[in-house]
């Protein structure tokens, strides 16, 4: 597939018009919970997921950030914090009853943190119903914003936990690797919300053939397998037809040091609608900020170590844009 789609205009990303600091301290939001994701590591999800609740918390509103990359956590050292004496693992060890008990607060007001797992080997796999219990407890947790970052890849547990929040954040470098990665993430997370919602579980043969490479039905796109259910079943192809309408997942450039760099963003919306039929919301981009690596050596977080850097501009409008649309998702669904 071809998806060196070039876009040569001044188009901004959708944040990018969000110049204004609105007060965000009265508002009232309903409980929302952000999940940062990726195809691969070393992409900056750790410091978006650090930046957006630092950004939160800046704002008054109260947020905890949630570190579940089982694999390799580090949240805890770029937001500036020792080790904690509970963190996730203990949750899923058993070691604690409730997730709020892995609760810790951070040296800046409104935001507090739970680290993720410590040095065992077997905590990158849990079982279902640990998971679940999981997922469950996360809702619970007292704070009107939630933010997960997530580990790299495409595992069952990863792709859950981006599939429960209300805005998905897929974090990509303007390298073809990173982009190709996203893709395979973007269309994993789709796959999977399909497979756990029970009106499809008549197509769950030709979902799981769409995730299977060089199938022999040629499903390759989320575009394929809607032809091959209407083909099948027209009136179930309405339903996935409003189901991949719903899926907008949303786009983070990071470490972008020229224009072609932003333009990138552009041109995976413009694939992701053509080859996948998906509506990917591009809220912006953060420039390459040669201090990250210091501020993480001070054990301080970037927008604290830069509070008026270019970094934290951006991270601030992309703040405000996503705000906005949770006002507006919250005004929709109120009662008339």
């Amino acid at each position: 597939m071809e998806t060196n789609i070039q876009i040569m205009s001044n188009q901004q990303p959708n944040s990018q018009g969000s110049h204004h600091h609105p007060t965000h301290r009265n508002q009232s939001y309903q409980k929302q919970i952000w999940a940062i994701g990726g195809g691969k590591g070393g992409v900056g999800k750790s410091l978006v997921s650090s930046s957006l609740a630092f950004t939160l918390a800046k704002f008054g509103l109260s947020t905890i950030v949630v570190d579940l990359d089982l694999g390799g956590a580090n949240l805890h050292t770029v937001l500036g914090q020792n080790p904690p004496q509970k963190c996730l693992s203990d949750f899923i060890n058993g070691n604690v009853h409730s997730l709020s008990e892995c609760v810790v607060e951070t040296h800046y007001p409104h935001l507090k943190m739970i680290a993720g797992a410590k040095d065992d080997l077997k905590i990158t796999q849990i079982t279902d119903g640990t998971k679940e219990t999981l997922l469950d407890q996360i809702k619970k947790l007292n704070a009107q914003f939630i933010i997960l970052d997530l580990g790299a890849g495409t595992s069952q547990y990863t792709l859950d936990f981006f599939n429960l929040a209300h805005a998905g954040i897929v974090t990509v470098l303007p390298e073809p690797t990173s982009i190709e990665n996203s893709y395979r993430f973007l269309k994993a997370v789709y796959y999977n919300r399909l497979l756990q919602d029970s009106r499809f579980e008549s197509i769950q043969p030709l979902i799981n053939a769409a995730m299977t490479p060089n199938n022999q039905l040629g499903i390759h796109t989320p575009t394929d397998l809607l032809n091959e259910v209407n083909f099948q079943n027209p009136e179930l192809a309405v339903e996935l037809k409003k189901t991949i309408k719903e899926f907008k997942p949303k786009l983070v450039l990071n470490q972008t040091r020229s224009q072609t760099d932003v333009d990138v963003g552009f041109s995976m919306k413009s694939v992701a609608k053509k080859y996948f039929g998906i509506d990917l919301d591009y809220l912006g981009y953060l420039e390459y900020e040669p201090n990250v690596w210091q501020s993480v050596r001070r054990m301080r977080p970037i927008l604290a170590e830069y509070p008026h850097s270019r970094i934290a501009t951006h991270v601030e409008r992309i703040c405000n844009y996503l705000l906005k649309q949770a006002r507006i998702e919250q005004t929709l669904n109120e009662p008339i």
